[in-house]
């Protein structure tokens, strides 16, 4: 139940005050408040509290122009000042542009941009391949002994399999290091990477871009390691949408919902939710499957495809 901001008493007060026989003074006393407070609740017959709204609300614009208003802003699509301009000079002069402002907020139409119809984009799907397209995302956990550390994440796009690790610097050796780890972990060969811009994958959108003749590391590694790699069009994200939402699932389920007193209680939830999430949690877009279960049943489909048998690949917890 809803009170007013300076009520005095309760419901329960309230009912007691409407039973009881003593006078009102003496209930008055007995509940701190005053005497016409007590014939208030008396007399009232329900116990909560009645609105403080005026019971007549006077508005600069009438009622009969409010539909011209929302024509105009709806069907027209005008802007603040010519709403304004249209109505005082065909309808009524003396009306006041922050008028037409508050008029506007209450109905409510005074953001124009929600208004225009907008083209949604089309939500794709993703093309199928053979395991070892890996998608790639990075970013912060939370500050922990003073530290900020980051967290790289990996998912293969045919077997949903994911890996993660924890590296204290935001920067391209975590880049370097998280590919080789990538290229122990998965037990198929890794042939493509799909990352974002960010400093640790690439060398574009920073400064001297343009001018650079330098080789970003990760650039270097996948060179050698005969992996091609792919960035995402700047502020694109749902383009490697396969690890922003496995990203955001990641956080929901340990950084979000947890609190962490040391570095060693976050490592042990990262790498539980990665054992959790290969072993136990089933993918309803991958027809209810694990990513374990569907690293087997690419193994005994394609073989020739995977390295070593996948039942020796085990997360790092």
């Amino acid at each position: 139940m809803r009170y007013h901001a300076n009520a005095r008493t309760n419901v329960q007060q309230r009912q007691r005050i409407r039973q009881s026989r003593d006078p009102y003074r003496v209930q008055a006393r007995q509940l701190g408040v005053s005497v016409a407070t007590i014939a208030k609740w008396k007399q009232r017959p329900v116990p909560q509290d009645a609105s403080s709204r005026p019971r007549r609300i006077h508005k600069a614009l009438p009622p009969e122009l409010e539909p011209v208003l929302a024509a105009l802003r709806q069907e027209w699509l005008l802007d603040l000042d010519a709403v304004w301009q249209a109505l005082r000079q065909s309808l009524f002069p003396q009306l006041s542009r922050s008028a037409v402002y508050r008029e506007l907020v209450r109905l409510p139409l005074q953001r124009l941009a929600a208004l225009r119809p907008q083209a949604r984009r089309a939500r794709g799907r993703f093309r199928a391949c053979p395991p070892g397209f890996l998608h790639l995302d990075v970013f912060y956990l939370p500050r922990l002994d003073g530290r900020r550390r980051s967290l790289c994440l990996a998912i293969d796009r045919a077997t949903r399999l994911l890996t993660v690790q924890v590296y204290a610097a935001h920067k391209a050796a975590s880049g370097v290091a998280f590919l080789a780890h990538c290229q122990r972990f998965y037990p198929f060969r890794v042939y493509r990477l799909l990352t974002d811009n960010g400093r640790e994958c690439t060398l574009r959108g920073y400064r001297a871009r343009g001018t650079t003749t330098n080789v970003h590391a990760f650039t270097q590694a996948c060179r050698r390691a005969r992996i091609r790699h792919s960035l995402t069009k700047p502020r694109h994200p749902w383009t490697n949408g396969l690890a922003e939402r496995v990203g955001s699932t990641f956080k929901a389920e340990t950084v979000h919902r947890f609190h962490f007193d040391g570095v060693a209680q976050l490592l042990q939830a990262t790498y539980a939710f990665e054992r959790y999430f290969n072993e136990h949690r089933p993918y309803k877009a991958m027809g209810g499957q694990t990513p374990r279960q569907l690293m087997h049943h690419w193994y005994a489909k394609q073989p020739q495809r995977v390295l070593r048998d996948p039942a020796l690949t085990f997360t790092t917890w």
